[in-house]
């Protein structure tokens, strides 16, 4: 979300089975569209391939700031780890 309120993507988890090996991808909120079928029920739809999204850059949720990082950049969450010794 941009700091003017406006949604800027969406956040898809993609690949893995029943959560194990999913990750989180961003997809522009403008390329999702609203269908309906089936009784009037709603889904959201957007043009692209499994290989694509699988392929595309990973994010992972930032607790401490409260934002979606890229899954390479180093996390902020918890404290670092203490090594024997050094206490």
């Amino acid at each position: 979300m941009e700091p003017n309120g406006k949604i800027d993507a969406l956040i898809v988890g993609v690949g893995g089975f029943l959560g194990a090996g999913e990750k989180d991808v961003a997809v522009p909120f403008n390329a999702v569209q609203v269908k309906s079928k089936d009784n009037n029920k709603w889904y959201l739809v957007m043009n692209s391939t499994k290989d694509a999204l699988k392929s595309a850059k990973g994010f992972k949720y930032d607790r401490t700031n409260m934002t979606w990082i890229p899954e390479d950049a180093a996390a902020t969450t918890g404290t670092p780890a203490q090594r024997p010794g050094n206490r």
